[in-house]
């Protein structure tokens, strides 16, 4: 049997993830309150050396959070990147405004020329996305926003501890928000925190926070049981289908939540789910990152070593300085061959973004999106592939990827 290497499958879970989980699913009295969340802020805090960190149930949440401390509301104009995920957009429609999509540059990352010409009498705010944890362009930007007196948010839910000039991504802006979805940096398989210098802008989120209800219950079980399932999942995914076919019976069953839910593809923002971290989830996070300077070490190495071997092959490289890249992506018009070709050796690779605004079946007329607004996102949603960088896997791993790679691009 061929070692499943996967790029979404619960990558950064570990067996001590899968055993802190059953401890929690057997301490109900752990799920909601405790001392996890103050810990994980305090973490945040320190790592990122800010004034505050305020957690939710979800990298969504905290967006919302932001925006509505910022006032955010109808017939405002929020700007934020094409190439990105429905969430995003929803967010902000949610508070009555609109979204407005600035085209990316080769890199992944907002085009500050297509900014200037985005910019309105309406804009209140400028969403900076760190795709994949590529650094924006923020030194551009933060001029062009210091102009229109706008304030800058920085997406950070694609990386913990990237860097821009020194400073650590997440700390340029007024605010960064963070994401602990299933397939992220770190995860908890849901969660977020904000971060700000901003003690006004802090102490709005933090009563907005105090504000909410935990989620429910079974919920949080929902969440705890997703480590537990994928560690009898991946190791038989490639048995006869097995692994998949499980996995897609949880689902059906809510036993295991969709990443992204029918709803939200449809332009919905849930606003009931603007939530406050529990406690169990936080205790998740809280593992995961006790081990993020290695993470991010380990992913740093990968990315040196593919960055130094697809450029000879002919694979379009789209990214620059060295960084602990969520994924590495490369652009190839023959995506769904490759994909399929190394798929065939037990390698799922990733699609972010197969679509302008991700996942596939997004209503593009909801959330506002024009087609052709942005043309280089768009081709580069038709040409982009992602391969992994997450910790479980080793050197040797991202030698067999890439020597897959060898092969096919010989033939």
């Amino acid at each position: 049997m061929k070692k499943v290497i996967a790029i979404s499958l619960s990558p950064n879970t570990t067996r001590a993830d899968v055993l802190l989980a059953l401890r929690f699913i057997f301490s109900p009295w752990l799920y909601l309150s405790g001392s996890c969340v103050g810990l994980l802020e305090q973490w945040f805090k320190g790592y990122f050396d800010v004034a505050c960190a305020i957690a939710f149930n979800s990298g969504r949440s905290s967006f919302f959070a932001i925006l509505k401390a910022l006032d955010i509301t109808k017939n405002d104009e929020v700007i934020i990147q094409a190439f990105t995920c429905v969430v995003v957009p929803n967010t902000i429609l949610a508070l009555g405004a609109k979204p407005v999509y600035v085209d990316i540059q080769k890199n992944l990352t907002m085009d500050p020329h297509d900014l200037k010409r985005k910019i309105s009498h309406k804009t209140k705010v400028i969403v900076v996305q760190h795709t994949l944890g590529i650094p924006s362009s923020m030194q551009e930007i933060i001029e062009i926003a210091k102009t229109y007196n706008i304030p800058v948010i920085e997406d950070v839910a694609h990386t913990v501890g990237g860097t821009y000039q020194k400073h650590k991504l997440g700390t340029i802006g007024i605010a960064g928000f963070f994401s602990f979805g299933r397939d992220k940096a770190f995860s908890s398989v849901y969660g977020g925190v904000v971060i700000t210098n901003n003690e006004l802008l802090g102490k709005k989120i933090q009563a907005f926070r105090n504000q909410m209800k935990y989620p429910r219950v079974a919920w949080v079980v929902q969440q705890l049981f997703h480590p537990i399932a994928f560690a009898f999942i991946l190791p038989i995914y490639n048995i006869f289908g097995i692994g998949k076919i499980l996995l897609v019976i949880f689902q059906q069953l809510s036993f295991l939540s969709f990443p992204v839910t029918s709803r939200e593809k449809s332009g919905i923002f849930e606003i009931e789910f603007v939530q406050k971290m529990p406690n169990a989830l936080a205790g998740l996070a809280l593992q995961q990152l006790q081990n993020m300077e290695a993470v991010n070490r380990k992913r740093i190495l990968f990315v040196d070593m593919y960055q130094k071997e697809l450029s000879a092959l002919g694979f379009d490289n789209i990214y620059g300085d060295l960084q602990p890249l969520l994924r590495y992506p490369i652009l190839t018009k023959k995506r769904d061959e490759l994909v399929l070709y190394l798929k065939q050796y037990g390698v799922y690779a990733g699609k972010w973004y197969s679509e302008v605004i991700d996942p596939k079946g997004s209503d593009l007329k909801k959330v506002g999106y024009v087609m052709g607004s942005c043309i280089v996102a768009e081709e580069t949603a038709r040409t982009i592939i992602n391969l992994p960088t997450h910790p479980r896997m080793n050197k040797q791993d991202v030698e067999y990827i890439i020597n897959l790679l060898k092969i096919y691009a010989k033939h």
